[in-house]
């Protein structure tokens, strides 16, 4: 397994970007676990019991990748860390952020 981990968790996200996400409604509390297509469609995410938008809570901000030195829309924990000593490296999950809005709506200009 990618990170020494015996089991994937779905929802970790430190060695590749979860498949899934999940947010805590703070209108009802109920929990909603949306899918990576859902997250990046730029659509609204809304809470499964109540209907309240949970875009703010779940969709990740655009950040940029220590990994790979450039800008990525749904990030995993390999960004985070240091640039590797060999400078930076090919990612096959990087996402670009959107130039139009939506998922990765950022001050980064469009790659």
């Amino acid at each position: 397994m990618p990170g020494g981990c015996w089991v994937c968790n779905p929802l970790c996200g430190k060695c590749q970007p979860p498949p899934k996400r999940a947010g805590s409604c703070p209108q009802c509390g109920a929990c909603t676990v949306f899918d990576k297509a859902e997250i990046l469609g730029g659509g609204p995410l809304a809470c499964r019991s109540c209907g309240h938008d949970l875009s703010a809570l779940v969709r990740p901000q655009a950040v940029h990748c220590n990994y790979t030195g450039m800008p990525c829309a749904y990030p995993c924990g390999k960004g985070r860390g240091a640039v590797p000593a060999l400078g930076y490296q090919a990612c096959k999950r990087n996402t670009p952020p959107l130039a139009s809005g939506g998922a990765g709506k950022t001050g980064f200009p469009p790659a």
